[in-house]
């Protein structure tokens, strides 16, 4: 991708902010108005019966945050599955969120063929969540632009927002009582889906989970991750929110180093060799998911962390603005790559439904209290949102863009300034590191020297 100039940056988000302070006020809420020119780009989905288009929202991206090319082409993708013309449906009848999972075709498979097998052997795309059970559309939307706010950590999976026809999402509501067991869970989350969204204007969660007018359920369309595991590393135990959170905190092996107050440079080696790069990387890990789940309120992480393998190398052929290699993480690698590169886990924070509205677990635990280290680069970009945030247009970008209601952008701004003002009092002090820069602390140069401000400093 090619880099664009500090000029074009700036005319580019003036522009943005331009557009959405034009919005009309009567639209900053969290009601679905499909006909509404939110984000980057609607795309229409024809529904069959000359029944209202379903509306897919490929999402305006907050200036200066890390989206990558990668991103643009996953929410395209996403924005591309018709459910009547390439893609299968099936409703998800494990665990407790009753979504629908989006199947790509199998080659020589038609669609209805692959949901009379109820999707057996076809790995889903996508799964589409709506503001039911403990999942909340705007906490899936969320996660994804906040970890991209914040420098493109946690490898949070991108979502776009999504309408569906009524009477087709109802009609997969039925398809899945009749193949689950009466009185699981799962039968137990989907009946009471079905409750609601049958309540129609009636309805007490109507405004987020229907359309305004009425005809189409809407929520967060996200990109299923493909070879991922869940993480036993990141998991203590414990048989409530509030336990697991706090066994974390206590006895969690990575955490721990997170808590130690001694410089990163003592307690791992900076021999880039798989089990110091592995350290670092779960020192990252823990200290990213710390900070992105106190602003963002989520009640049930701990037990829902997941991993992927990637190899982690120096690439000499791009090189950093100091003239070093700069380090990169792949699934797949080339032989010349493959020499000097080292095979870690990396997390994925793929379950992000039940935030910003919720239990903030992590803020009752105190686990940003305790933290001794956090990536300095992340440590900039939050401070530099926590100076932006009183900004209208930023308050219209979550509302607006991230489907935010008033009282949710008010809940995430007190966590914003909170954790803020804690980590910037901790820098000054002493008492908080800002040494988890992966490719400094394996670049073989001295170490950067710690700039607790925003002036004059990366992020």
């Amino acid at each position: 991708m090619k880099k664009v100039s500090t000029v074009q940056n700036t005319v580019q988000n003036s522009i943005f902010w331009l557009a959405v302070t034009l919005i009309p006020a009567s639209h900053v809420q969290a009601t679905m108005s499909p006909e509404l020119n939110r984000g980057e780009k609607l795309v229409s989905i024809a529904v069959p019966n000359g029944k209202r288009p379903e509306v897919c929202v490929i999402p305006a991206h907050f200036p200066g945050g890390k989206y990558s090319a990668k991103d643009l082409q996953t929410e395209q993708g996403l924005c591309a599955l018709n459910q009547f013309t390439n893609t299968a449906i099936c409703p998800k009848t494990n665990s407790t969120n009753p979504g629908l999972i989006f199947h790509l075709l199998p080659d020589g498979k038609s669609i209805s063929e692959v949901q009379q097998s109820n999707c057996k052997g076809s790995k889903g795309e996508a799964k589409y969540k709506l503001s039911t059970s403990c999942s909340y559309t705007p906490s899936i939307v969320g996660y994804y632009h906040v970890s991209r706010i914040l420098g493109g950590i946690a490898n949070v999976p991108p979502s776009v927002l999504r309408t569906f026809d009524l009477e087709n999402h109802l009609a997969y509501g039925r398809r899945a009582l009749s193949l689950v067991r009466r009185g699981d869970i799962i039968d137990q989350t989907w009946r009471g889906l079905i409750s609601q969204l049958s309540a129609g204007a009636a309805g007490k969660k109507k405004d987020q989970l229907l359309t305004d007018d009425l005809d189409q359920s809407y929520g967060a369309l996200i990109q299923s991750p493909k070879k991922e595991a869940f993480y036993k590393e990141f998991f203590n135990g414990g048989a409530q929110n509030t336990i697991r959170a706090a066994n974390f905190r206590d006895r969690n092996a990575s955490f721990a180093l997170v808590r130690n107050p001694a410089p990163a440079s003592r307690l791992v080696g900076r021999q880039f060799v798989a089990d110091n790069v592995q350290k670092i990387v779960q020192m990252k890990d823990a200290s990213d998911l710390v900070i992105l789940d106190t602003l963002l309120s989520q009640q049930d992480r701990f037990g829902n962390i997941h991993y992927f393998n990637r190899y982690a190398f120096f690439d000499k052929t791009d090189l950093t603005k100091s003239g070093l290699p700069s380090l990169k993480f792949k699934k797949d690698v080339t032989p010349d790559e493959a020499k000097n590169a080292v095979l870690v886990k990396q997390m994925l924070l793929k379950d992000n439904d039940c935030g910003v509205a919720k239990d903030n677990i992590a803020k009752g635990a105190g686990l940003a209290k305790v933290m001794s280290h956090v990536d300095p680069k992340v440590y900039k970009r939050l401070l530099k949102l926590a100076k932006v945030i009183d900004n209208a247009e930023v308050k219209v970008f979550f509302t607006r863009n991230l489907m935010f209601t008033a009282t949710d952008f008010t809940g995430f701004r007190k966590n914003l300034l909170e954790l803020a003002g804690l980590l910037k009092s901790k820098c000054t002090s002493g008492s908080l590191n800002l040494d988890l820069d992966i490719e400094d602390h394996f670049s073989g140069q001295p170490l950067k020297s710690q700039n607790c401000e925003i002036v004059g400093a990366e992020g």
